[in-house]
């Protein structure tokens, strides 16, 4: 009786030894944190139309139009070029007695602000081979724009270039920018085409 009870103290402290083991590694429960199941690599629907909308259009760089017809800012000012006829400068006019084109630059403001209009470039080119043209200035031409155009407003002011008798094509070369704000903000260039009568 004597063996059996230090066996039995004996295999009773391994047993002790092995529980005391397990629990030491079993985990805290303020350490146990609950897994989100695994998502898969595939985006959610909304994710792939948000991928997959089409980019805003910018626009472009320069337009063609005939005159007589407009085109539309994508801010709303419209621009219209008309008005041409041929006419033949006067004596006090610069160049004198040459023949010329005259034509109206119009703008109609639906911008929702003023637009400053001083900054209008305008450019004419003439004839087949396409030569640059003399502006002409005249009591009619030659002061262009010198403010702003308010919003809901309209201005016009004339233009002309020097064109020989014997050319008919014409290209009148409109840039607007907008210096206003120091942003360097400069539309689409637009380009009205046509023959003079």
């Amino acid at each position: 009786m004597k063996s059996v009870k230090p066996a039995l103290s004996g295999a009773l402290s391994l047993a002790l030894l092995a529980l005391a083991t397990g629990c030491a590694d079993a985990p805290d429960e303020n350490q146990i944190v609950g897994l989100e199941p695994a998502q898969g690599t595939e985006e959610a629907p909304a994710a792939q139309e948000e991928t997959q909308a089409p980019a805003e259009e910018e626009p472009p760089s320069a337009v063609e139009e005939e005159f007589g017809s407009e085109y539309t800012y994508a801010d709303g000012l419209t621009v219209r070029l008309s008005g041409v006829e041929r006419r033949v400068t006067g004596e006090w006019d610069m160049p004198e007695s040459t023949p010329y084109v005259y034509f109206d630059v119009r703008f109609d403001n639906a911008t929702g602000a003023p637009v400053d209009l001083s900054y209008l470039s305008l450019a004419c080119q003439v004839g087949d081979e396409g030569r640059t043209a003399e502006e002409v200035y005249t009591d009619d031409t030659g002061s262009g724009f010198t403010s702003a155009v308010m919003d809901g407003r309209t201005a016009t002011a004339g233009y002309g270039c020097v064109l020989p008798e014997e050319e008919s094509y014409l290209q009148v070369e409109l840039t607007l920018s907008d210096w206003e704000d120091m942003d360097d903000y400069v539309r689409e260039t637009v380009y009205f085409v046509g023959d003079v009568a």
